[in-house]
């Protein structure tokens, strides 16, 4: 692989996970009643968190109700540098609500630093920001893996995100200033991701996708223009001409329960991926071809299916691996850094460089190779 395939400004890929990230803090802060409930919120959690006599009282609540040792829940610190955890607070925080409340009334006439429970009304807003923020914790964790291919994912989640989100209908009118503000910071932030030369090439690169989820048939065209000028650059390096052969492909999908990839699943099922690609003489035979077949199953594997069409598309199937091997966050690298501090505890201080690169890449390595 040559090195300008990721050098310059075009192909700087930033990472989605941490922009959904950006987006949601964002939101928090600008809105000071959002910021102010799930700070009321965060006082009840460190209440719970420092009384221990108020989470055993938690406990048997819940044990009370049938629930074994295993299944008792406890409530959820939001921490700024933890990704969702400002979602999954008030998601635990809303399922324990009515013995919360139970408990801080039964404390209010005991301990003067009881703080108050969150008032019903006021549930109902909470409820509508986890409806809301449902969608960024999904895409976040989708993207953020480490075994299957991210850099096309990033342009359908973010129109998945914007769907949803735009679709969505809250309750409350705090909760539909949040759904605005949510919306504007997607546009500034998760949009441009679309403009990205390299994302919008392995996007269409991805049989899973292609072209169903741009919003720009500028973008499309460019993208497009650009795989094509690379397979016959690459044509001609290699002295071959573009096969005719069509690739095999999958069957269609099932529906998926998802709350975001249904909309991925709605779009598959009208066949608008079918749509032929306008008859040019700059589109490779290969290429339109390509274009042309119905899109694989969304859980399908996008490199196998390029491994597999080597025979009938040697120079596009080198393309497309080239672009879907890319990460589209910095996840499993920081995974790595992480992975780099438990092998190096602070009381192995004579480890050289040699027995650490040593130590990490066995950490890495899956437990089915060992245990097989």
């Amino acid at each position: 692989m040559r090195p300008e395939t990721f050098s310059g400004d075009n192909h700087r890929i930033p990472c989605m996970a941490h922009v959904l990230n950006l987006v949601v803090d964002g939101t928090l802060k600008e809105i000071k009643e959002f910021s102010a409930l799930t700070d009321h919120v965060k006082t009840i959690v460190t209440f719970f968190k420092q009384s221990v006599n108020a989470m055993d009282q938690l406990r048997a609540e819940q044990e009370s109700c049938g629930k074994k040792e295993g299944e008792v829940l406890t409530l959820i610190q939001a921490v700024s540098t933890r990704w969702n955890s400002c979602f999954d607070m008030l998601e635990r925080f809303v399922k324990l609500s009515a013995l919360v409340a139970k408990i801080l009334a039964t404390k209010s006439q005991t301990k003067k630093n009881t703080p108050d429970m969150v008032p019903s009304s006021q549930l109902n807003v909470i409820r509508d920001f986890i409806a809301l923020l449902g969608p960024f914790k999904e895409a976040s964790e989708e993207i953020s893996g480490v075994n299957y291919v991210t850099s096309s994912l990033a342009i359908p989640l973010t129109t998945l995100i914007t769907q949803v989100t735009d679709q969505a209908t809250p309750s409350t009118s705090l909760g539909l200033i949040v759904k605005k503000a949510l919306l504007k910071k997607v546009e500034d932030k998760l949009a441009p991701l679309e403009r990205s030369s390299f994302l919008s090439v392995a996007t269409i690169l991805d049989p899973r996708f292609k072209r169903i989820h741009f919003t720009s048939p500028v973008v499309v065209s460019n993208a497009i223009s650009k795989i094509s000028t690379e397979v016959q650059a690459e044509h001609r390096r290699r002295g071959q001409r573009s096969p005719d052969k069509n690739p095999d492909q999958a069957a269609s999908e099932q529906a998926s329960g998802s709350s975001i990839w249904f909309r991925h699943e709605k779009l598959l099922n009208l066949n608008i991926a079918t749509s032929e690609v306008p008859n040019s003489g700059c589109v490779p035979n290969e290429l339109k071809q390509y274009l042309d077949q119905p899109l694989l199953e969304r859980k399908s594997d996008p490199i196998k299916f390029w491994v597999n069409c080597r025979h009938f598309t040697p120079v596009l199937s080198d393309i497309a691996l080239k672009y879907l091997i890319c990460q589209a966050s910095s996840v499993s690298s920081e995974r790595v850094a992480s992975m780099v501090n438990l092998a190096v505890p602070k009381d192995r201080s004579r480890l050289t460089g040699e027995h650490i690169k040593q130590r990490v890449l066995l950490m890495s390595i899956s437990d089915k190779y060992w245990f097989e």
